[in-house]
């Protein structure tokens, strides 16, 4: 078991607080697991929170009776535990004195939205929030770093213990099945993704379902993996060649390695993630193959493998202390192949540092 710094909750919560004294809410229904994970430090499959300028109540049923006591106390976390069958009645006691109670937009369903305002809530109307407690996860306490630190840790050992296997004649979903073990069996909670392995051809699709076809010699490789470690996320991308690179194959690697130096060199503390997307794509475009890099150049991760910021020409987030995110540009060409390079970084006031780490012969 990896030695990890405890988790704290009651700092996120204190800042969720502030954000809804700012939007002029009385209180928050917070439907979406992982932000209950975040907030509380509950990690079960049934939940719903509510939070009040002085409580947080979380609601959850009697299969988590014992587990949601033991999680919420190993996070610090103060939330009042509710076993129910039906949550409704015990939010709107909760709620009684509330003029304007917010909800998560962008995890209700339409369903949920009718359960809380017709059966819950009757005569209260629902405010919509969107991205309130992902704009909060997007920087990092130095607890979360160190599990994501730690699942880089994972990643980086079993890529480099399996990677001499490319040359052994394996298919693509063998490899994937040998990667995903050593990721297992290396201090991981599990897989972070679904790995992907996208080899000669197969590499012009950024996320290729890896299938039966044999890793050939000459073949371009691209190799996309990450872990989890209590219920944090790495991720990174290497792409090996079997055998000598052409020169071809060799100046495909070099581009889109130096575009991926010039996205990280970008990551800047109050700078815009917009700013990382153009100095990778610049550099893809003066080679000529601004066409061949058809997706965003990042983006954050964390007890989720996509979420904030965007690391896309037409994000708006900036880059703070703590900001987890990864920068991956890449060129593929319909035909003959694909490269992409990817680290998962954390904003310091120093420049960006690099937390996925594996340095291993490009060829095999």
């Amino acid at each position: 078991m990896l030695a990890l710094p405890p988790i704290e909750t009651s700092q996120r919560v204190e800042r969720l607080r502030q954000v809804l004294a700012a939007e002029s809410l009385d209180a928050l229904i917070v439907t979406s697991l992982t932000n209950i994970r975040w907030l509380t430090g509950f990690a079960g499959s049934n939940a719903t929170v509510v939070v009040t300028a002085g409580d947080v109540h979380l609601c959850t049923d009697s299969r988590y009776d014992e587990r949601a006591a033991s999680e919420l106390d190993a996070a610090g976390s103060a939330a009042v535990i509710h076993i129910v069958r039906d949550a409704g009645s015990t939010i709107a006691a909760i709620v009684t004195d509330a003029v304007s109670v917010g909800a998560e937009a962008d995890h209700l369903t339409w369903a949920q939205r009718t359960t809380i305002e017709s059966e819950w809530l009757p005569g209260l109307e629902l405010v919509a929030t969107v991205e309130m407690i992902s704009r909060l996860r997007a920087r990092k306490d130095d607890a979360e770093v160190a599990r994501i630190r730690a699942a880089a840790a994972v990643a980086d050992s079993a890529l480099a213990d399996v990677a001499p296997r490319l040359t052994s004649g394996v298919t693509e979903r063998e490899f994937v099945q040998l990667l995903e073990h050593a990721i297992r069996t290396g201090g991981a909670d599990d897989i972070g993704f679904d790995t992907i392995v996208a080899s000669g051809p197969n590499g012009a699709v950024p996320h290729h379902l890896p299938g039966e076809r044999t890793i050939q010699q000459g073949d371009l490789v691209i190799v996309d993996v990450g872990a989890r470690v209590d219920g944090y996320r790495s991720d990174m991308t290497r792409t090996f060649c079997i055998g000598p690179m052409t020169a071809d194959q060799r100046y495909h690697h070099q581009v889109v390695i130096a575009a991926q130096q010039a996205g990280i060199d970008a990551m800047v503390v109050g700078g815009a993630t917009a700013a990382v997307d153009a100095a990778a794509r610049a550099v893809i475009t003066e080679a000529g193959w601004a066409d061949a890099f058809g997706h965003g150049t990042g983006h954050g991760i964390g007890l989720d493998i996509h979420e904030l910021p965007r690391v896309t020409a037409r994000s708006e987030e900036l880059y703070e202390v703590g900001t987890v995110a990864t920068v991956e540009p890449g060129v593929y060409l319909p035909g003959i192949g694909g490269v992409r390079v990817e680290d998962t970084c954390v904003g310091t006031h120093g420049g960006a540092e690099r937390l996925t780490g594996f340095v291993g012969p490009v060829e095999i």
